[in-house]
């Protein structure tokens, strides 16, 4: 199996910045896309070709795939949407 370029601490790093935003906007769910953005924003993991948060969801499925931890409250729907959903402390 081939390994993720990306490592627990980055995932750990994600998972802070977007669980301490949603918090503080009061926001219980974001897109990939969305999540995407705000980690573009806070300089936290770039995007990159071909689409925006390109680099966000290959972060999301090497989760899924048992290569690195999961995002906190990233979830993947049937049609393969993901959400990441505010976990309450």
């Amino acid at each position: 199996m081939e390994d993720s370029k990306f490592n627990n601490d980055q995932v750990q790093e994600v998972s802070n910045v977007l669980q301490d935003y949603m918090r503080e906007n009061c926001i219980e769910k974001m897109s990939a896309d969305e999540c995407a953005d705000i980690l573009l924003s806070k300089g936290v993991l770039e995007q990159v070709p071909p689409q925006p948060g390109f680099n966000f969801r290959q972060m999301l499925r090497d989760g899924r795939d048992g290569k690195i931890n999961m995002v906190d409250g990233a979830h993947q729907f049937e049609n393969s949407r993901w959400v990441i959903r505010y976990k309450k402390a």
